[in-house]
């Protein structure tokens, strides 16, 4: 007898959680056919918002150039002038300061020197923007697709890490986790509408540093310290964060690669959409620099910070035994990783130095780019059957002697933009049909 009462409220939470999911559903129907009558919409996205800005500008009746870009004082373009309508085949690069050829003449950067090795009959356009990241350039190969080219070639990355900052607050914890369930919710216009009426929305990412955001919570302060453009590691003792705010960061890092991702998938998108063939190009760095900040992982901070601090003192003889102890404590502090790599290099173990110098950037909490980047592009271009051009091996070139290849860890020197320029043709010839 007892068990009947409680049967029978279970049969009512049950029909009561029926209805309400059939409220719900109702709802949203509804709204959608509201939205789509009233051209309406509600739903939100869990990416970075950006303002659109002027890309191309007329220049009398038959010719163009790029707008020059005057929000920054970095965010420089080389305004090329160039036909409305193209009488030849052409080429469209995309990026950032790499592109651009940043500390390089513009006959010397490498879509001018592409279009040289090219030869008579092929215009190469160089789109670089810099100081300017994935998520500002989709306004760019929206106006590229306009211009009706052969091919674009994005190489677009090596400002995902170090410009941007996203989540502060309680979101900035699981920046993850909160950005996959934004994303999920956001496609429900019951729930945009509702967000919206009760506490203005879920919070938004934004790629813009905020200098005035007072922060409270002293890890998740020095975490977004190290965000910063350019970072402030004023809160790391020996360029060393603890193991919360090595979380964060991390954790971080790992959500602007699913930004990047989201947003080379777009633009690729844009492109073959309009019938415009896609190259995708992987990115080099220099190997050799220190890293910028390392993190504590797994090993105990004590340890990690003690073993460090004797590394950095000269160890003399016992600098063999420190690293290993320092590797085996905890293998993803980056500075433990170089230090490595540097032995390795000098011992002529070139192989072993550049899978160390790779670990080393991938831990580094504040890199110009990353080898998960790179694997970011060979994926999309592998889904997206885009052609790849393998741009990160030349990395390794940075380590030989003789006329350096970069002038710092991101931007080749006039004689690297010639080995980058070799490395695309014979995929940009492929897609031409040269």
């Amino acid at each position: 007898m007892s068990a009947q009462p409680g049967r029978s409220i279970g049969r009512k939470l049950g029909f009561a959680l029926v209805a309400a999911l059939l409220v719900l559903l109702l709802a949203e129907g509804g709204l959608r056919a509201v939205a789509w009558a009233t051209d309406r919409d509600w739903r939100s996205s869990p990416l970075p918002v950006h303002e659109p800005y002027p890309v191309v500008c007329t220049m009398g009746e038959d010719f163009l150039k790029l707008c020059e870009e005057h929000r920054h004082g970095y965010a420089r373009v080389r305004p090329e002038m160039f036909l409305r309508e193209p009488d030849q085949p052409r080429v469209v690069i995309i990026g950032e300061s790499f592109v651009y050829g940043l500390g390089i003449e513009i006959d010397e950067a490498v879509p001018a020197q592409l279009e040289e090795r090219l030869g008579g009959g092929v215009e190469v356009l160089n789109w670089g923007r810099c100081g300017t990241y994935a998520g500002v350039l989709t306004t760019a190969v929206e106006a590229a697709v306009e211009l009706r080219p052969d091919l674009l070639v994005l190489a677009i990355g090596n400002n995902e890490h170090t410009m941007t900052s996203f989540y502060t607050g309680w979101p900035a914890r699981h920046p993850v986790a909160f950005h996959a369930l934004a994303g999920s919710l956001g496609r429900l216009q019951l729930f945009g509408l509702l967000s919206r009426a009760v506490a203005g929305g879920l919070p938004q990412p934004s790629e813009r540093f905020e200098r005035d955001v007072v922060i409270e919570d002293p890890v998740e302060r020095a975490a977004y310290s190290a965000r910063r453009r350019p970072p402030d590691l004023s809160h790391f003792e020996d360029e060393l964060a603890e193991p919360a705010v090595t979380r964060i960061i991390e954790r971080e890092q790992r959500l602007k690669e699913r930004i990047y991702r989201a947003h080379l998938e777009r633009m690729v998108g844009l492109a073959q959409d309009a019938g415009v063939a896609v190259v995708l190009a992987t990115l080099p760095s220099r190997l050799g620099s220190p890293p910028v900040l390392s993190g504590i992982h797994d090993g105990d901070p004590g340890t990690v910070r003690g073993i460090l601090q004797q590394l950095q003192q000269g160890a003399g003889e016992a600098t063999d035994r420190l690293v290993r102890d320092g590797l085996a404590e905890d293998p993803r502090v980056a500075a433990f990783q170089y230090a490595r790599a540097q032995q390795l290099l000098a011992s002529g173990d070139r192989a072993g130095a550049l899978e160390a110098f790779h670990a080393q950037a991938e831990w580094d909490l504040v890199p110009d780019g990353t080898p998960a980047l790179n694997e970011v592009v060979r994926a999309v271009a592998a889904e997206r059957g885009c052609g790849l051009v393998e741009l990160e091996p030349l990395s390794a070139q940075s380590l030989d002697p003789g006329e350096p290849m970069f002038l710092d860890r991101v931007h080749v020197s006039a004689a690297g933009a010639v080995v980058v320029a070799a490395t695309m043709e014979p995929v940009v010839r492929a897609e031409l049909g040269l």
